[in-house]
């Protein structure tokens, strides 16, 4: 995969990031206030765990979601 390829994948992965995070946010809450700027605030410091005697990457992190969009676009590459 080059450069290009890559880069918008990130940026792919960042947009369904954010619009799941925004749909997680209570009703009284304004979730048009979530944006790429501010994205570390709303995600944990803690991007691994430690399961089954190894680091293991979490769930629903920003790399989690990158892994996710790659490993669908691989999928579909195939067939």
């Amino acid at each position: 995969m080059n450069g290009r390829k890559a880069k918008r994948l990130r940026r792919k992965a960042e947009d369904l990031l954010i619009s799941w995070i925004r749909t997680m946010v209570p009703e009284g809450e304004d979730a048009t206030k979530i944006n790429k700027k501010n994205l570390d605030q709303f995600l944990p410091q803690q991007t691994h765990i430690f399961a089954n005697n190894r680091f293991m990457l979490s769930a629903y992190s920003l790399r989690w979601f990158y892994k996710q969009v790659r490993k669908i676009l691989i999928l579909l590459w195939k067939t």
